[in-house]
């Protein structure tokens, strides 16, 4: 099970609660690792939460999963691209889009698996539409997805999934945001 919710950056966390509440009954607590990844205590349901200026997406699966998104904007990145592989600089060849790509994907995986950017970005190669950690590739499925030209979103982990499977947040009867 992947289920992949594009919202509004308001209240995200507060909303990635209310979509666990949906798969978990009874009451339950988010907490962290050492590393900062979010997690449920004894219970099977993993989720991620990104969010880009206006834009949040939360992921939730019943396997690791990491979401990251990038809203497009005016940024420069060259300098960034000290941190990344000769291949990865001849293929992302100075387009802005192509960098994002790489980077979400990057980051998604750090956030799969309880990484941080400071030690896992430097052993991590996005190539050919794969990923390489230290050099061995990556099983973990991963899912780049278009948010209609305002900007990307990455998914690792669960199974693959396309743009036409993103979902709406929307509260049901009952729910409210705190």
């Amino acid at each position: 099970m992947l289920e992949v919710y594009l919202t509004e950056n308001e209240s995200v966390h507060e909303k990635a609660k209310i979509l666990i509440a949906r798969h978990i009954c009874g009451s339950f607590e988010v907490k962290t690792t050492e590393n900062g990844k979010p997690y449920i205590e004894g219970n099977p349901l993993y989720f991620s939460v990104s969010h880009s200026r206006t834009v949040a997406v939360i992921a939730l699966s019943d396997s690791p999963v990491g979401v990251d998104t990038e809203i497009f904007t005016n940024r420069k990145f060259e300098s960034v691209l000290n941190r990344f592989t000769t291949s990865e600089k001849v293929e992302i060849n100075g387009d802005f889009t192509a960098f994002l790509k790489n980077w979400t994907v990057k980051e998604a995986f750090i956030k799969m698996n309880g990484g941080t950017l400071a030690t896992d970005l430097k052993k991590l190669e996005f190539v050919d539409g794969k990923l390489y950690c230290d050099g061995k590739l990556q099983c973990s499925a991963i899912s780049v997805l278009s948010l209609k030209n305002r900007g990307i979103c990455s998914i690792c982990g669960g199974v693959p999934i396309l743009e036409s499977d993103l979902k709406r947040f929307r509260l049901r009867k009952g729910e409210a945001l705190k």
